[in-house]
Protein backbone atom coordinates (compact mmCIF):
# COMPACT_ATOMS: atom_id res chain seq x y z
CA UNK A 1 0.00 0.00 0.00
CA UNK A 2 1.34 3.79 -0.53
CA UNK A 3 1.64 5.96 1.92
CA UNK A 4 -1.77 7.57 3.44
CA UNK A 5 -2.40 10.45 5.70
CA UNK A 6 -6.01 10.81 6.85
CA UNK A 7 -7.11 13.41 9.31
CA UNK A 8 -9.90 11.24 11.56
CA UNK A 9 -10.04 14.44 14.75
CA UNK A 10 -8.73 18.31 13.87
CA UNK A 11 -10.85 19.44 17.10
CA UNK A 12 -10.31 20.31 20.53
CA UNK A 13 -11.24 19.83 24.12
CA UNK A 14 -14.93 21.76 23.07
CA UNK A 15 -17.68 18.65 21.96
CA UNK A 16 -18.13 19.31 18.58
CA UNK A 17 -20.04 17.47 15.92
CA UNK A 18 -18.18 18.76 12.91
CA UNK A 19 -14.16 17.63 14.60
CA UNK A 20 -13.70 14.53 16.48
CA UNK A 21 -10.86 14.87 18.93
CA UNK A 22 -7.38 14.95 17.65
CA UNK A 23 -6.15 11.63 15.67
CA UNK A 24 -4.61 11.13 12.23
CA UNK A 25 -4.47 7.55 10.36
CA UNK A 26 -1.05 6.75 8.79
CA UNK A 27 -1.11 3.44 6.21
CA UNK A 28 1.82 2.66 4.99
CA UNK A 29 2.02 -1.31 3.96
CA UNK A 30 0.58 -3.59 6.09
CA UNK A 31 0.70 -0.42 8.99
CA UNK A 32 -1.88 1.35 10.14
CA UNK A 33 -0.80 3.63 12.34
CA UNK A 34 -2.41 6.53 14.68
CA UNK A 35 -0.88 9.59 15.69
CA UNK A 36 -3.23 10.74 18.94
CA UNK A 37 -6.53 8.80 19.88
CA UNK A 38 -9.12 11.83 20.76
CA UNK A 39 -12.87 11.20 21.56
CA UNK A 40 -14.90 9.82 18.64
CA UNK A 41 -11.47 8.48 16.95
CA UNK A 42 -13.08 4.93 17.12
CA UNK A 43 -15.79 6.18 14.50
CA UNK A 44 -13.97 8.31 12.50
CA UNK A 45 -11.94 4.92 11.74
CA UNK A 46 -15.16 3.16 11.13
CA UNK A 47 -15.98 6.35 8.49
CA UNK A 48 -13.20 5.84 6.43
CA UNK A 49 -13.43 1.92 6.13
CA UNK A 50 -10.84 1.21 8.57
CA UNK A 51 -11.45 -1.61 11.54
CA UNK A 52 -9.77 -0.99 14.83
CA UNK A 53 -9.06 -4.58 14.26
CA UNK A 54 -6.26 -3.49 11.45
CA UNK A 55 -4.75 -0.87 13.57
CA UNK A 56 -1.43 -2.15 14.29
CA UNK A 57 0.29 0.79 16.23
CA UNK A 58 -0.26 3.92 18.13
CA UNK A 59 0.96 6.37 18.96
CA UNK A 60 0.06 9.64 21.59
CA UNK A 61 1.81 12.99 21.84
CA UNK A 62 0.82 13.46 25.20
CA UNK A 63 -1.76 12.68 27.77
CA UNK A 64 -4.79 15.15 27.69
CA UNK A 65 -8.01 13.41 27.19
CA UNK A 66 -8.31 15.45 23.77
CA UNK A 67 -5.55 13.60 22.22
CA UNK A 68 -6.03 10.38 24.63
CA UNK A 69 -10.37 9.84 25.07
CA UNK A 70 -10.36 6.77 22.77
CA UNK A 71 -7.75 4.75 23.91
CA UNK A 72 -9.37 2.70 25.78
CA UNK A 73 -12.23 2.23 23.04
CA UNK A 74 -9.54 1.63 20.70
CA UNK A 75 -8.05 -1.00 22.46
CA UNK A 76 -11.19 -2.89 23.70
CA UNK A 77 -13.02 -2.79 20.83
CA UNK A 78 -9.63 -4.41 18.87
CA UNK A 79 -9.51 -6.80 21.54
CA UNK A 80 -13.14 -7.82 21.53
CA UNK A 81 -13.78 -7.88 17.98
CA UNK A 82 -9.92 -9.87 17.04
CA UNK A 83 -11.04 -12.43 19.25
CA UNK A 84 -7.50 -13.99 20.15
CA UNK A 85 -6.52 -13.49 16.45
CA UNK A 86 -4.44 -10.68 16.29
CA UNK A 87 -1.50 -9.39 17.90
CA UNK A 88 -1.59 -6.65 21.09
CA UNK A 89 -1.96 -3.15 19.75
CA UNK A 90 1.85 -1.75 20.26
CA UNK A 91 1.72 1.49 21.83
CA UNK A 92 4.16 4.44 21.83
CA UNK A 93 3.50 7.55 24.04
CA UNK A 94 5.31 10.41 27.07
CA UNK A 95 5.59 9.30 30.26
CA UNK A 96 2.83 8.27 32.35
CA UNK A 97 1.31 5.88 29.16
CA UNK A 98 2.24 2.94 30.94
CA UNK A 99 0.60 4.21 34.12
CA UNK A 100 -2.70 4.84 32.12
CA UNK A 101 -2.50 1.23 30.56
CA UNK A 102 -2.45 -0.36 34.05
CA UNK A 103 -4.96 1.63 35.65
CA UNK A 104 -7.50 0.82 32.52
CA UNK A 105 -7.05 -2.44 31.75
CA UNK A 106 -5.09 -4.02 34.98
CA UNK A 107 -6.20 -6.40 37.39
CA UNK A 108 -8.15 -3.84 39.65
CA UNK A 109 -8.01 -1.52 36.48
CA UNK A 110 -11.25 0.46 35.61
CA UNK A 111 -12.48 -2.25 33.12
CA UNK A 112 -11.72 -5.07 35.28
CA UNK A 113 -15.44 -5.53 35.94
CA UNK A 114 -16.23 -5.74 31.86
CA UNK A 115 -12.92 -7.79 31.03
CA UNK A 116 -13.47 -10.58 34.12
CA UNK A 117 -17.10 -10.89 32.55
CA UNK A 118 -16.08 -11.26 28.60
CA UNK A 119 -13.40 -13.44 29.81
CA UNK A 120 -15.32 -15.75 32.47
CA UNK A 121 -18.94 -15.90 31.36
CA UNK A 122 -20.02 -18.58 29.35
CA UNK A 123 -21.91 -16.52 27.20
CA UNK A 124 -18.99 -14.41 26.72
CA UNK A 125 -16.84 -17.60 25.75
CA UNK A 126 -19.67 -18.66 23.29
CA UNK A 127 -19.21 -15.41 21.11
CA UNK A 128 -15.57 -15.37 21.71
CA UNK A 129 -15.62 -18.39 20.05
CA UNK A 130 -18.33 -17.83 17.67
CA UNK A 131 -16.05 -15.01 16.64
CA UNK A 132 -13.43 -17.46 15.74
CA UNK A 133 -11.62 -17.20 19.15
CA UNK A 134 -9.91 -20.47 21.10
CA UNK A 135 -10.48 -20.89 25.05
CA UNK A 136 -9.12 -19.48 27.53
CA UNK A 137 -9.97 -15.64 26.46
CA UNK A 138 -6.29 -13.64 27.62
CA UNK A 139 -6.93 -10.07 28.50
CA UNK A 140 -5.94 -7.65 26.55
CA UNK A 141 -2.48 -6.38 26.94
CA UNK A 142 -1.34 -3.63 24.85
CA UNK A 143 2.69 -3.65 24.51
CA UNK A 144 3.65 0.00 25.88
CA UNK A 145 6.59 1.73 25.20
CA UNK A 146 7.37 5.38 26.41
CA UNK A 147 9.57 7.69 24.18
CA UNK A 148 11.61 10.37 25.34
CA UNK A 149 13.07 12.89 22.61
CA UNK A 150 15.43 11.50 20.01
CA UNK A 151 14.24 7.83 20.49
CA UNK A 152 13.75 6.21 16.99
CA UNK A 153 10.97 3.32 16.50
CA UNK A 154 11.47 1.21 13.51
CA UNK A 155 8.85 -0.36 11.37
CA UNK A 156 9.01 -2.15 8.65
CA UNK A 157 10.47 0.24 5.99
CA UNK A 158 8.93 3.18 7.93
CA UNK A 159 10.47 5.06 11.14
CA UNK A 160 8.95 7.50 13.84
CA UNK A 161 11.67 9.95 15.62
CA UNK A 162 10.58 11.65 18.36
CA UNK A 163 10.90 15.43 20.15
CA UNK A 164 10.10 16.80 22.88
CA UNK A 165 7.94 19.80 22.77
CA UNK A 166 6.88 22.57 24.75
CA UNK A 167 3.03 22.64 26.37
CA UNK A 168 1.83 21.48 30.03
CA UNK A 169 5.30 20.73 31.36
CA UNK A 170 6.06 19.46 34.50
CA UNK A 171 2.35 18.56 34.50
CA UNK A 172 2.23 16.31 31.44
CA UNK A 173 5.16 15.59 28.98
CA UNK A 174 4.47 15.80 25.42
CA UNK A 175 5.88 15.22 22.30
CA UNK A 176 6.15 15.41 18.68
CA UNK A 177 6.87 12.80 15.91
CA UNK A 178 8.37 12.75 12.39
CA UNK A 179 7.36 9.68 10.13
CA UNK A 180 10.06 7.83 7.47
CA UNK A 181 8.94 6.37 5.01
CA UNK A 182 10.14 5.86 1.21
CA UNK A 183 7.53 8.09 0.24
CA UNK A 184 7.68 10.63 2.25
CA UNK A 185 7.53 12.34 5.80
CA UNK A 186 5.01 13.79 8.04
CA UNK A 187 5.56 15.53 11.12
CA UNK A 188 2.61 15.40 13.97
CA UNK A 189 3.33 17.99 16.25
CA UNK A 190 0.61 17.65 19.39
CA UNK A 191 -0.02 20.66 21.20
CA UNK A 192 3.25 22.97 21.70
CA UNK A 193 4.06 26.29 21.47
CA UNK A 194 6.80 27.30 19.07
CA UNK A 195 10.15 26.04 20.02
CA UNK A 196 13.66 24.99 17.94
CA UNK A 197 13.13 21.59 18.16
CA UNK A 198 9.95 21.37 16.40
CA UNK A 199 11.76 22.86 13.25
CA UNK A 200 14.63 20.94 13.05
CA UNK A 201 12.48 17.67 13.85
CA UNK A 202 10.14 19.01 10.69
CA UNK A 203 13.39 19.72 8.44
CA UNK A 204 11.77 19.46 4.57
CA UNK A 205 8.71 17.12 5.92
CA UNK A 206 6.24 16.69 3.49
CA UNK A 207 3.86 17.32 5.41
CA UNK A 208 3.50 19.12 9.03
CA UNK A 209 0.57 18.65 10.99
CA UNK A 210 0.49 21.94 13.26
CA UNK A 211 -1.49 22.86 16.41
CA UNK A 212 -2.93 25.98 15.44
CA UNK A 213 -5.90 26.99 18.64
CA UNK A 214 -6.23 30.58 17.98
CA UNK A 215 -5.05 33.85 15.96
CA UNK A 216 -1.75 35.14 17.09
CA UNK A 217 -3.14 38.45 16.92
CA UNK A 218 -6.24 38.13 18.62
CA UNK A 219 -4.89 36.02 21.83
CA UNK A 220 -1.57 37.43 23.08
CA UNK A 221 -1.85 36.57 26.81
CA UNK A 222 1.72 34.65 27.89
CA UNK A 223 -0.59 31.71 29.68
CA UNK A 224 -1.70 30.75 26.45
CA UNK A 225 1.02 31.52 23.87
CA UNK A 226 3.93 29.87 25.98
CA UNK A 227 2.06 26.61 25.43
CA UNK A 228 0.47 26.41 22.35
CA UNK A 229 0.48 27.66 18.77
CA UNK A 230 -1.60 30.36 16.20
CA UNK A 231 -1.89 30.24 12.86
CA UNK A 232 1.46 32.83 12.59
CA UNK A 233 3.28 30.36 14.96
CA UNK A 234 2.67 27.36 12.52
CA UNK A 235 3.32 29.30 9.54
CA UNK A 236 6.64 30.53 10.60
CA UNK A 237 7.87 27.09 12.36
CA UNK A 238 6.79 25.68 8.42
CA UNK A 239 8.57 28.40 7.03
CA UNK A 240 11.95 28.16 9.09
CA UNK A 241 11.51 24.14 8.87
CA UNK A 242 11.06 24.36 4.90
CA UNK A 243 7.74 21.59 4.32
CA UNK A 244 6.01 21.15 1.57
CA UNK A 245 2.65 21.45 3.28
CA UNK A 246 1.53 23.34 6.49
CA UNK A 247 -2.01 21.57 7.54
CA UNK A 248 -3.69 23.62 10.27
CA UNK A 249 -5.34 21.07 13.24
CA UNK A 250 -6.44 21.35 16.35
CA UNK A 251 -8.88 24.06 15.59
CA UNK A 252 -11.57 26.03 17.69
CA UNK A 253 -14.67 26.89 16.27
CA UNK A 254 -13.67 30.89 17.51
CA UNK A 255 -11.45 30.50 14.11
CA UNK A 256 -13.32 28.07 11.54
CA UNK A 257 -16.09 30.47 11.47
CA UNK A 258 -16.82 31.87 7.76
CA UNK A 259 -14.58 34.94 6.92
CA UNK A 260 -12.32 33.94 10.15
CA UNK A 261 -10.72 30.98 8.66
CA UNK A 262 -10.14 32.49 5.28
CA UNK A 263 -7.96 35.35 6.63
CA UNK A 264 -6.51 32.64 8.87
CA UNK A 265 -5.44 31.07 5.70
CA UNK A 266 -4.21 33.82 3.68
CA UNK A 267 -2.29 35.48 6.73
CA UNK A 268 -0.62 31.95 7.07
CA UNK A 269 -0.08 31.53 3.56
CA UNK A 270 1.35 35.12 3.04
CA UNK A 271 4.21 33.75 5.81
CA UNK A 272 4.87 30.25 4.37
CA UNK A 273 4.89 30.24 0.53
CA UNK A 274 3.92 26.29 0.66
CA UNK A 275 0.88 25.02 0.79
CA UNK A 276 -1.51 25.68 3.18
CA UNK A 277 -4.60 23.87 3.98
CA UNK A 278 -6.98 23.85 6.51
CA UNK A 279 -7.40 20.48 8.09
CA UNK A 280 -11.06 19.03 8.29
CA UNK A 281 -12.20 15.42 9.67
CA UNK A 282 -11.93 12.52 7.36
CA UNK A 283 -9.82 15.00 4.87
CA UNK A 284 -7.42 12.64 2.79
CA UNK A 285 -3.90 14.98 2.57
CA UNK A 286 -1.73 14.12 -0.14
CA UNK A 287 1.95 13.63 0.12
CA UNK A 288 2.94 14.74 -3.80
CA UNK A 289 2.34 17.97 -5.00
CA UNK A 290 -0.46 19.92 -5.19
CA UNK A 291 -1.51 21.56 -8.32
CA UNK A 292 -4.42 23.18 -9.93
CA UNK A 293 -6.39 20.62 -12.13
CA UNK A 294 -8.66 22.40 -15.27
CA UNK A 295 -12.44 21.68 -14.99
CA UNK A 296 -14.35 18.90 -16.59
Amino acid sequence: MSLRLTLLGTGTPTPSLERAGCSFLVEQGDARILFDCGPATVRRLLAVAVSPTQITHLFLTHLHYDHCMDYSYLVLTRWDQGAGQIPDLQVYGPGGTARMTHLLFGEEGAFQADLAGRTLHPGSHLIYEHRGGTLPRQRPAPQVQELRAGTEVAGEGWQVKVAEMVHCQPYLQSVAYRFDGPEGSIVVTGDTAPNPQLVELARGANVLLHMCHFLNDVETDPRLTSSCSGHLDAARTAAAADVEKLVLIHLTEQITRPGIRERMVAEAAAAFDGTVILGEDLMEIPLSPIRPEPIL
